[in-house]
C-alpha cells in the first residue's frame, strides 16, 4: 500500500538527469519494522577487503537484500563470491547498473580512494543512494562536486567514518555543549599507521594476474603499468591512488572534535616533516590546521601527527602507564576546564585525570550502544527509507575530508600555506593551488 509518506519521500529522492526521471523504488513499512517487501535492494561495489567487511556486517540486516556484486579483482573478492554463490557478480559496476539498475535501490562503495568520486557520482546520477567509504574523494574538486550533487539530488549519501554514529561521538558532543571542557582552543590527533614511504621508486612492469582487470582498477587514475606493489591495500601509500596515513585515519580521528566544535575551513596550514616524495608521502609529519573560529566564536589549533618522528605530546593529567589512544591512534581535546582523550574512531572518550571523569560522570547522558559499526550502516539504510536523518552526509563528511585534503596538499609540496576561509581558495601559492583539482581524470573517466 503506497502512503503519503512514501510518495513524499520518492518525490524528494527522484532526480532528473538528461531529461529522464530516476527514482529509487522503495516501499516504506506502515508498521515501522522491515518486512520482506520493505527491504532495500543493495549492490556492493568492492566485494573484497573493506567491501567484504561491510558485507559481513550487513549480510543479516533485516533492512536490506544483497542483490549484486561488482569488483575489478575476482581474486580478492573470491571469499565473498564463494559465500554468496547466487548473487550476481560483475567486473564493471557500470555493466551491473545497466543490467540490474531497475532492481537496485542503493550501493555500498568500498574501493580505492582515487575511484570514489567517479563511482559515487555515476551511481548518484542513476538515482541510487550511496554509502561511500572515507575519505569522500581524492582531491578537493571532487569533494565539492559530490557535496553539490548530494544537495541537488536529495539522495541518502553517507560517508563511511563509522565513529560518527558511535556512542563516543555523541558523548563528546554532549560534554562540549554542556561546557564540561570550558573553552577549547587546542586539539590534536594522531596515527601510527604506515602507507608512507618518501624513498619509494616506481616499480617495474609485471604481468597482470588472472582475475584482475587492471584497466578498471586504474579507473580515472593516470595509466601506470601493473605491479604487485600496489595491491591489495598497498595503494594507500601511492599518491596516484591513496592519501597515505592522513587519508586513512584523519576522517576517523579528527572527526568528533571537528564536528563538535563546528569547525569549517582553516585559514592556515603549517607543516613539519621528514621530507616529501613525488610518489608517496613523508614517513612522519606534523600538520597544524589553524581555524579562525569555532561555533563558539574562538580560534582553534588542530594538530595532526603521523609516524614515529613526530609524536603527540602526552597530556597533562594522564596517569603514568596509561596508554594514549589505541593501536590506530587517538584524539586529545584540551579545554580550559578539562581535557578529554579518545581512542581512534571516536572510541572510549574519557576525562583525564580519571578522578575528573568520576566527578562528572553522574551528569553524563546515557546513550544506547549501536554495536560495532552497525549504527552507521543502519542509520544510512533507514535514511534511504526516509525514516532517519543521515549521520555523516556528504556535506558533513565532505567538509571534514576537504580539511584533511588541505593537509595532503601541504604534504605533497612539503610547505605550509594560507587559505581564505570565505572563498576557500589558497592565497598566493600557485603550486598549492594547482593541487586543489589534481589529478585530473584520464580520458574516458570524467563525468
Amino acid at each position: 500500500m503506497e502512503n503519503l509518506k512514501r510518495r513524499s519521500f520518492l518525490k524528494k529522492s527522484a532526480i532528473i538527469t538528461s531529461g529522464v526521471l530516476l527514482a529509487p523504488t522503495i516501499i516504506t513499512s506502515c508498521k515501522g519494522k522491515p518486512a520482506l517487501s520493505d527491504k532495500l535492494n543493495v549492490a556492493f561495489i568492492g566485494a573484497g577487503g573493506k567491501g567484504h567487511h561491510a558485507i559481513e556486517i550487513l549480510k543479516s540486516s533485516p533492512l536490506m537484500n544483497i542483490i549484486a556484486f561488482a569488483d575489478v579483482d575476482y581474486r580478492i573478492a573470491a571469499k565473498t563470491f564463494e559465500a554468496f554463490p547466487d548473487v550476481k557478480k560483475f567486473y564493471d559496476f557500470r555493466e551491473m547498473l545497466d543490467k540490474m539498475g531497475k532492481q537496485i535501490d542503493a550501493v555500498v562503495i568500498s574501493t580505492p580512494d582515487h575511484t570514489h568520486h567517479y563511482i559515487a557520482k555515476y551511481c548518484m546520477l542513476k538515482g541510487k543512494h550511496v554509502y561511500l567509504e572515507k575519505p569522500l574523494a581524492h582531491n578537493i574538486r571532487e569533494v565539492r562536486d559530490l557535496m553539490a550533487l548530494e544537495k541537488q539530488t536529495g539522495l541518502a549519501c553517507q560517508m563511511g567514518n563509522q565513529g560518527h554514529s558511535s556512542t563516543g561521538f555523541k558523548q563528546l558532543n554532549e560534554w562540549i555543549e554542556k561546557g564540561f571542557l570550558g573553552e577549547v582552543n587546542e586539539v590534536y590527533a594522531w596515527t601510527q599507521a604506515g602507507w608512507n614511504d618518501a624513498e619509494v621508486l616506481r616499480p617495474e612492469k609485471q604481468s597482470i594476474p588472472e582475475g584482475l582487470n587492471w584497466d578498471l582498477w586504474l579507473g580515472p587514475a593516470t595509466e601506470i603499468e601493473y605491479n604487485e606493489a600496489y595491491l591489495p591495500a598497498k595503494w594507500r601509500g601511492w599518491n596516484e591512488f591513496g592519501l597515505g596515513a592522513l587519508g586513512d585515519f584523519a576522517c576517523h580521528n579528527m572527526d568528533a572534535p571537528y564536528s563538535a566544535l563546528g569547525l569549517g575551513c582553516p585559514e592556515q596550514i603549517e607543516i613539519e616533516s621528514t621530507g616529501s616524495s613525488n610518489l608517496s608521502f613523508p614517513k612522519s609529519a606534523k600538520l597544524t590546521f589553524l581555524f579562525p573560529d569555532s561555533k563558539f566564536g574562538n580560534k582553534v589549533k588542530f594538530s595532526w601527527y603521523q609516524g614515529s618522528e613526530f609524536l603527540p605530546p602526552r597530556p597533562s593529567g594522564l596517569e603514568q602507564g596509561v596508554e594514549m589512544g589505541n593501536i590506530m591512534g587517538g584524539t586529545v581535546i584540551v579545554g580550559s576546564e578539562a581535557t578529554v582523550i579518545m581512542d581512534s574512531h571516536s572510541g572510549s572518550p574519557r576525562f583525564i585525570p580519571a578522578s575528573k571523569h568520576t566527578e562528572l560522570q553522574p551528569k553524563f547522558a546515557v546513550y544506547e550502544d549501536p554495536g560495532n559499526w552497525n549504527g552507521h550502516y543502519d542509520n544510512w539504510l533507514l535514511a534511504c527509507k526516509g525514516e532517519a536523518k543521515i549521520s555523516s552526509s556528504f556535506y558533513d563528511g565532505g567538509r571534514l575530508t576537504e580539511t584533511m585534503l588541505w593537509g595532503i596538499i601541504a604534504l605533497k609540496i612539503n610547505s605550509g600555506f594560507k587559505i581564505n576561509p570565505q572563498t576557500k581558495q589558497i592565497i598566493n601559492n600557485a603550486e598549492a593551488s594547482n593541487l586543489i583539482g589534481y589529478p585530473t581524470p584520464r580520458k574516458g573517466w570524467d563525468l
